[in-house]
């Protein structure tokens, strides 16, 4: 009986390679729990590597819309942290927000930065610092200072948060504009290196739109919406493996009575609002990163004249949008919002899509 028992909990001969391949695809919950199952395991699912690669493939599928989908959505709701899960804004009656105060640092007023492979960079107003953290395994770690904002607000900062494949570098962006002036610097900091540098190539006559919005992580690059000397709006982009800024083209058919944009992340392609001639809201996406001539109008809300940004959309064209007083289903087949999805997060802001992961900050 013992013998019998041993062999059907006993892990399958597979060769690692197979082995490995099919762990990678599986939930964070059940990685943690199959840690148990043998030392190999324990192992290999414990690696760097592997959670690095458990990562890729799991962001790879923002592209699809399965009703499994490992995805959360973090927010800020004046002095706190708050999460739920992708799939529970969409298919449950009650949506179970969670706070994340306690796993912090207490009452505070958070600016989620950006989120790239599980991580989420935040904010701090009080102490003027960053960390890095992981909601999934809930392990965070605190940025070295970059005295980016001094006591006399001479600075407005801008931020970003992404990963530069190339150096296999997950890197914090911050662009510092004088006040009243057109000039901007760009410091960067590297996780691999911990410490800061300075990028003196930012274009001239560009600055960022709105100062309270992060970049958009899309592809290795950070994307701010931006005004320019020579054009009302145009969109700059930073390039962490190249190091370099350069502008990139909004949609064309966009330009004439557009008043403001918003960029984003949708499907794992730029995204772009703009608000057109007072009276909608044009979701336009950049199917193929860089080509101007990739943008695509998905769809168009009317009545929209407020911030807005998608979030997530649903094969059956619902989409997940923050609005400035909290987040909201909007229905393209009948033109109908279910509006607020969760009375525990109405009030949010820098809402963000984040994949569940095991990539621990440290181990940057």
């Amino acid at each position: 009986m013992e013998e019998t028992t041993r062999e059907m909990f006993s892990p399958p001969n597979l060769p690692l390679e197979m082995m490995e391949e099919i762990l990678l695809r599986l939930p964070v919950k059940s990685l943690t729990r199959f840690k148990c199952v043998c030392s190999s395991w324990r192992s290999l699912i414990s690696e760097t590597l592997f959670s690095l690669k458990h990562a890729l493939i799991l962001e790879a599928l923002k592209a699809t819309t399965s009703k499994k989908s490992p995805y959360g959505v973090i927010t800020t709701s004046r002095y706190h942290l708050k999460s739920c899960c992708v799939n529970s804004l969409y298919n449950e009656s009650t949506v179970n927000v969670f706070e994340h105060d306690g796993e912090l640092l207490g009452r505070d007023y958070y600016q989620v930065v950006g989120t790239c492979h599980g991580l989420v960079c935040f904010h701090v107003d009080y102490e003027k610092s960053l960390y890095l953290w992981n909601p999934t395994i809930k392990v965070q770690q605190r940025l070295p200072g970059s005295d980016l904002e001094t006591s006399d607000d001479e600075f407005v900062v801008t931020y970003g948060f992404g990963y530069d494949e190339s150096e296999d570098d997950y890197k914090v962006v911050a662009l510092l504009q004088k006040r009243h002036q057109m000039k901007t610097e760009a410091k960067i900091y590297s996780t691999r290196q911990k410490l800061w540098s300075s990028n003196t190539c930012f274009p001239s006559g560009v600055v960022v739109a709105d100062k309270s919005r992060s970049g958009v992580y899309i592809n290795g690059t950070l994307n701010w919406a931006a005004t320019s000397s020579s054009s009302p709006w145009t969109i700059i982009s930073y390039d962490m493996s190249r190091d370099e800024f350069k502008q990139l083209p909004g949609p064309v058919y966009c330009s004439r009575g557009c008043f403001t944009m918003t960029l984003g992340d949708l499907r794992g392609c730029l995204s772009m609002v703009c608000y057109c001639k007072g009276a909608n809201a044009d979701i336009w996406v950049m199917k193929e990163f860089g080509e101007g001539e990739s943008w695509s109008k998905l769809l168009s809300i009317p009545g929209l004249t407020d911030f807005v940004r998608p979030l997530w959309i649903s094969d059956g064209l619902v989409v997940l949008l923050e609005f400035r007083s909290g987040l909201a289903l909007y229905n393209c087949a009948n033109g109908g919002f279910q509006y607020p999805v969760s009375d525990s997060l109405s009030g949010c802001r820098d809402a963000k899509v984040y994949v569940k992961t095991m990539v621990s900050p440290n181990d940057l």
